[in-house]
């Protein structure tokens, strides 16, 4: 299942040369925080519709390898037309559009490894190929001479990603009949966690770089703290993967939740980029512990794998809507260091939350 894996490095390195450099750019085109917010919240809420949507669909038909094919295409056009954005309304109409492109075929990908053979070590190495893809493209993005570099090889990725699939087999999947809503409150504690954690993230991630230029990095250094995160998820995972007896998919999401708690109070109280070095390996093992867990838990107790997955994926994208706005607003009225505060009590909500489940 190489193929699947390049999938999964492709797309995430095309998603990764983008994102670090929508901040900066909109700085530059003259956004003020709160229009930053409204970017990234529409991409949000365009990438948790389509989660939700194409996984239903890909249960509900029976197919996997179709909705990835369309997915991959679909994300060259729309990362490619960011070379187009010059300003606040063209930057929220593309990067809305890449949001919901992005949300086609992930899923649909996760559950056609899951039909295979020792599926469980599958999804870490999925989960790990998708860190490394953002380690690439961080760490690429940082080096790059200029914005419509990386959009170009964003696009490149996909195309790339998109031709590979093509050597993709399909699987039998039975077409299935169920209720959404019963998948949601199956899940609901799971989600509930999820949601509380990644609304502190994504406030943080929406105006790391900013951040960070205020601790003093360059965009060099941006790139390599992204991609030492990143990279450090996929040797962990890759580890895990050849644990031969099945984990605890419970404490793998209730140590993720603690470490991503102390790993935030750690950024508020940083005064240098430097300092955040030794911060950034807690992160890795945070959300590979947090990420992989949540997985396995979905796909051990649900038939309905892409739809449980992703409803994961939209409760992820759902936190990409409110935290943006939370974080966005907050760094607008009291600073950006007010912001890693706000991630570090979400989350220490979230791991109580889930301590007491």
């Amino acid at each position: 299942m190489r193929t699947a894996y390049a999938l999964t490095l492709l797309s995430n390195t095309g998603v990764a040369f983008s994102s670090i450099l929508i901040p900066l750019l909109s700085r530059e085109l003259g956004l003020s925080f709160f229009q930053l917010g409204l970017v990234v919240m529409g991409y949000g809420l365009a990438s948790a519709l389509s989660y939700f949507l194409f996984g239903r669909l890909s249960d509900a038909v029976g197919r996997r390898t179709a909705f990835v094919r369309a997915g991959l295409a679909a994300c060259s056009l729309a990362f490619l037309a960011q070379l187009l954005m010059g300003g606040f309304g063209s930057m929220l109409l593309i990067r809305t559009a890449a949001g919901f492109c992005v949300g086609i075929g992930t899923f649909p990908l996760l559950a056609y490894l899951s039909g295979l053979p020792r599926y469980e070590a599958r999804v870490w190495l999925f989960a790990g190929f998708t860190s490394l893809g953002w380690a690439v493209g961080y760490l690429g993005a940082g080096f790059l001479p200029g914005y419509g570099a990386a959009f170009t090889l964003s696009a490149l990725s996909f195309l790339a990603g998109f031709l590979f699939s093509l050597f993709l087999p399909e699987v039998k999947v039975r077409r299935r009949n169920f209720s959404s809503l019963e998948v949601i409150r199956r899940n609901r504690l799971l989600y509930l966690h999820y949601l509380l954690r990644h609304t502190g993230a994504q406030c943080v991630w929406t105006v790391f770089p900013l951040y960070l230029a205020e601790l003093g990095a360059s965009r060099g250094w941006m790139g390599l703290l992204y991609a030492l995160n990143c990279g450090l998820q996929f040797a962990i995972m890759s580890a895990f993967s050849r644990v031969r007896r099945p984990l605890n998919d419970e404490v793998l999401v209730r140590t993720g939740l603690v470490l991503s708690t102390v790993t935030f109070l750690a950024y508020s109280l940083a005064t240098s980029y430097l300092h955040l070095l030794p911060v950034q390996p807690v992160l890795a093992v945070a959300w590979s512990t947090l990420y992989v867990g949540s997985l396995l838990h979905l796909l051990r107790r649900n038939v309905e794998k892409a739809t449980s997955t992703g409803l994961l994926g939209s409760t992820i994208s759902v936190a990409g809507v409110v935290g943006p706005f939370l974080g966005g607003t907050v760094s607008e009225l009291f600073g950006l260091r007010a912001v890693m505060l706000t991630a570090f009590g979400l989350n220490l909500a979230a791991a109580l939350l889930a301590t007491k489940g």
